[in-house]
């Protein structure tokens, strides 16, 4: 019987052990287990239209929050961390970078074992949205704010790591919703949009066309469209103006219109990233050509093909683009006026060939 006692005695002081451990190291009590500190970290996504170069630092602010077992003074101070991201591997889109929990907290810095809880923003300092040049930039800051729970226990060298749990609020706005830091799960994402800003004639482009030639008709029209391509970054539903002065409709991120000389289709918005495409109803009376250039990061591309402009996204203002349809002769008869010297002197030698032959027969 007092054996018995004992061993009762020793499996409720280890049942009691085992609760607090549990108690102690478990997230809020729901028996999520803890990820090792190891192998979490923070992450930073930054999406852009390709041709934008994008800000490339963003800070974070860490705030102890008092714990049942720490109390704020006993926190070790994080202060405001840096997180700086590179262009992925993958996507010229795509912006990303990393810092592990294990440089942000080191065990000499917690005073005794115990939960120690932060909540963690992105901060807005230095990311006013502005214009520069001709450029307005947008940063859309990830408001999310997250919860980190370190856990720190007695090991048989002193303090240790337990393990870290991440947590944000929940959508509907009751309780929380755990991520595993693991795992990109705590993660800040942005978006970054620069929209163009109008050159002085107001266009950040403009699609001319001429009509040229000594018999070209200046009244005629041509039908011509712009296919534009809205960076995903974009709303397109509110990225796209006409100027006022703009002939053609804009029906989502299409214009169509019927040019005659000295006609243009005018854009007084557009973000920075967007590719276009123009094409032309040819008419086989006109011979057409194509001049213009689109800016990239200061380069000029030369568009040589009356159904394809447009060989980079648009960065900055000033693009033109015209197309020109010349008729120099007109046909009668099928002969060209330009061509009638020679024909007649191919009708002469056909006319003495046969005369010749002539002249042979009555000998």
């Amino acid at each position: 019987m007092k054996m018995s006692k004992k061993l009762l005695s020793l499996v409720l002081a280890a049942t009691m052990t085992l609760g607090m451990g549990a108690a102690a190291f478990a997230a809020d009590g729901d028996g999520v287990t803890p990820s090792p500190i190891a192998t979490s970290k923070m992450v930073k996504e930054l999406t852009v239209a390709e041709g934008v170069v994008p800000p490339t630092d963003f800070t974070f602010s860490f705030t102890a929050v008092k714990s049942d077992t720490a109390s704020v003074a006993d926190h070790p101070e994080i202060g405001v961390k840096t997180i700086t991201v590179a262009q992925d591997d993958t996507t010229k889109t795509l912006y990303k970078g990393e810092i592990a929990l294990s440089d942000l907290f080191t065990i000499d810095s917690f005073p005794h074992a115990g939960e120690y809880v932060y909540t963690v923003k992105e901060t807005t300092e230095g990311y006013e949205n502005k214009t520069e040049g001709d450029v307005k930039k947008t940063l859309v800051v990830d408001d999310t704010e997250y919860t980190v729970r370190v856990y720190v226990k007695n090991g048989e060298e002193g303090l240790e790591f337990a393990g870290v749990t991440v947590a944000k609020p929940k959508a509907e706005g009751e309780g929380e919703d755990k991520v595993d830091p693991t795992n990109d799960g705590f993660k800040f994402s942005n978006k970054y949009e620069e929209e163009i800003v109008p050159a002085d004639d107001g266009a950040v482009l403009t699609v001319t066309k001429t009509i040229s030639g000594a018999y070209a008709d200046k009244t005629k029209t041509f039908p011509i469209t712009v296919e534009l391509t809205i960076p995903e970054v974009n709303d397109a539903a509110t990225a796209v103006e006409l100027a006022a002065d703009s002939k053609g409709t804009l029906n989502g991120t299409t214009v169509s219109a019927e040019l005659t000389n000295d006609e243009s289709i005018k854009f007084s918005k557009l973000p920075a990233g967007t590719t276009f495409v123009v094409k032309e109803t040819q008419d086989s009376l006109y011979k057409s050509k194509t001049t213009g250039y689109v800016k990239v990061k200061d380069t000029a591309y030369v568009a040589g093909d009356v159904n394809k402009v447009g060989e980079g996204p648009v960065t900055k203002a000033g693009n033109e683009v015209t197309i020109e349809n010349n008729r120099e002769d007109v046909i009668p008869t099928g002969i060209l006026i330009n061509n009638l010297p020679y024909f007649l002197l191919v009708v002469f030698a056909f006319a003495g060939v046969a005369y010749m032959q002539m002249k042979k027969r009555r000998v």
